[in-house]
């Protein structure tokens, strides 16, 4: 993850480089109503800042720091919460200020495989609004969103705080499909471990074994912020609503321990390709070393036979030649027999 500055006043906003310009856009609805669109200046949302209806109030992009400092003024948002949404990567915290409740969450978008980095949103809950930041329009909440569209849905009835609840939902939910990818990818390496067993697989393992080490680093601090969600009193949050919160904390939970499982599964699978990799080599040694063994008494034999002396007795017998070959053979054939019998090659006697 990219480190942020350490040389800075409290409240600072660092934007990413190629951030792009922030897009202001809203919904205000209830059970009859629903005015959603887009404005372009952080002053055309201050009457939604004192709205008695619902509202859903969309930062998407970072790029225009005094535009992003404006949505802070209008809403009255504490630097350190503005700073805190804003500035990437963040630690996933729950933080409470006198008039707002701050939820940092991290999900994984359509380009983790590629990146590895998780994307931050920023939930700004407040009495009667919702203010949400994107470093850039991920898709995450297009079905919230669709959702509020339809007359008959509960978020139109339940307020901010039942949003605030369906947009972490929608978050932590995101860890699902990944989690489904990493298990059936698991599966297929260690259908490879004991047949196809490679420097490449192990590349491959590897490469799993970051992936999920990452989401493990980001989801584990994630509990923690959605259970003080269920945990620590605040007015914002009623009771009734926080029993949703209850179930998105066991949705992280369960998550957190398939994510736990698979990083075990894959230090197993690492350790059996490694104890196949290591196998193979000993029995390359071992053929090596029985193959050498083989030919250390031939060559010693035919080094004697290649000395030059003139007084050696076989050398004048017609049935040197062939008798020298065949015992050779028949000592080779006899280490074979031997190595066989002890189970050195060809498996083991009990076998």
């Amino acid at each position: 993850m990219q480190a942020m500055r350490t040389d800075s006043r409290p409240g600072a906003l660092f934007v990413r480089p190629g951030s792009p310009p922030p897009r202001l856009r809203f919904m205000e609805y209830d059970e009859e109503i629903l005015e959603e669109g887009e404005v372009e200046s952080p002053e055309a949302l201050r009457c939604y800042a004192e709205t008695e209806r619902p509202t859903w109030i969309e930062i998407e992009g970072f790029g225009d720091e005094d535009c992003l400092r404006n949505v802070g003024s209008v809403f009255g948002i504490h630097t350190l919460a503005l700073a805190d949404a804003v500035n990437v990567p963040q630690r996933p915290k729950t933080q409470r200020y006198p008039e707002h409740l701050l939820i940092v969450i991290h999900a994984p978008d359509d380009g983790f495989a590629e990146t590895e980095r998780t994307a931050q949103v920023g939930i700004l809950l407040a009495r009667e609004y919702v203010v949400t930041f994107q470093e850039r329009p991920f898709g995450f909440f297009d079905d919230v969103r669709e959702r509020l569209r339809n007359p008959a849905s509960g978020l139109r009835r339940l307020g901010p705080s039942y949003l605030a609840y369906a947009l972490v939902d929608a978050l932590v939910d995101r860890y699902y499909p990944l989690l489904a990818e990493i298990s059936a990818e698991l599966d297929e390496i260690e259908e490879h471990i004991f047949t196809n067993a490679s420097p490449a697989l192990v590349a491959r393992l590897h490469a799993l074994q970051r992936r999920t080490t990452q989401l493990l680093r980001v989801h584990r601090p994630q509990v923690d912020a959605v259970h003080q969600l269920v945990r620590h009193d605040s007015a914002l949050i009623p009771d009734a609503i926080r029993l949703y919160f209850n179930d998105v904390e066991d949705h992280a939970r369960q998550i957190l321990g398939s994510l736990e499982a698979a990083r075990d599964s894959a230090t197993d699978a690492m350790n059996a390709i490694h104890a196949v990799l290591g196998h193979r080599q000993n029995e390359v040694m071992k053929l090596l070393t029985l193959v050498g063994s083989i030919f250390i008494p031939l060559t010693f034999i035919v080094g004697i036979y290649g000395m030059n002396f003139d007084y050696m007795p076989e050398l004048r017998s017609r049935l040197g030649y062939p008798l020298v070959m065949g015992g050779m053979a028949v000592l080779a054939g006899a280490m074979l027999a031997w190595f066989r019998a002890k189970g050195w090659l060809g498996g083991s006697r009990d076998d």
